[in-house]
């Protein structure tokens, strides 16, 4: 699974309950993801996953996030397709039915603004905040943070897709759902977006609170404690 350290930070919760209630994973990859779920979030055979996928869903490579329910789904989890452009009722119902929440990786403004309409934010901060696992990879890691602006020299962002009576107002918020008051900035030393990564460290050198994530790396974030870990996947070292 690879090494495991503790960056002694704390301090990382964002808007609601005490930090000990609160348990996040993020990372950039999905890749080796699920033995860091079983260890440090309890993950286990029939575990119910709401899997939001809609941030992959206007990016070219977003079928890779994709795969990976299925994947799970062979592993014995019972993944169920959360998508935020369905009816509000059924966005809520199925997130209040799940164990975790898992949040896959793609653009990470479309998330926020499919997050926003379908009325999930709030919903989300207080099933984290009740001690639902939040697991978010790339774009889902990036939505963690109280805003998202920072990301732009990764993320394209993309108009709102005209409706059959007008144009729909383009969406001025980079607030993001507040979990954790880090930001994670993914890929960092990846061959498709390592540059986008370095761009935005630079910018935001000096600063407190930025945390760097290469693509065989995640965040553990629980009890108020920090831990970088590693899993130990070399297909994610090729990215």
């Amino acid at each position: 699974m690879g090494r495991t350290a503790d960056d002694g930070m704390g301090g990382f919760g964002g808007a609601g309950a005490p930090h000990a209630r609160r348990r996040l994973l993020l990372a950039s990859s999905s890749m080796g993801l699920l033995p860091l779920m079983r260890r440090f979030l309890g993950v286990r055979r029939g575990t119910a996953v709401g899997f939001i996928p809609n941030a992959s869903l206007i990016e070219p490579y977003g079928f890779a996030s994709r795969m990976t329910a299925p994947w799970w789904r062979a592993h014995g989890l019972d993944v169920r397709i959360v998508d935020l452009t369905g009816p509000r009722a059924r966005v809520a119902h199925l997130l209040r039915g799940c164990d975790l929440i898992y949040v896959c990786g793609g653009n990470s403004f479309h998330l926020m603004r499919c997050l926003r309409d379908a009325g999930a934010v709030p919903l989300i901060r207080g099933l984290v905040a009740s001690g639902v696992p939040y697991v978010g990879e790339s774009a889902g890691a990036v939505v963690a943070a109280p805003d998202i602006g920072y990301i732009a020299p990764m993320d394209v962002r993309h108009d709102p897709a005209t409706t059959l009576h007008a144009p729909r107002k383009r969406d001025a918020s980079t607030s993001g759902l507040d979990l954790t008051r880090l930001h994670v900035v993914p890929h960092v030393g990846g061959r498709l977006l390592g540059a986008a990564a370095r761009d935005i460290l630079r910018m935001h050198a000096g600063e407190t609170g930025y945390a760097p994530l290469r693509n065989d790396e995640a965040l553990v974030l629980e009890d108020g404690r920090m831990r970088r870990v590693t899993t130990g996947s070399f297909a994610a070292r090729l990215l």
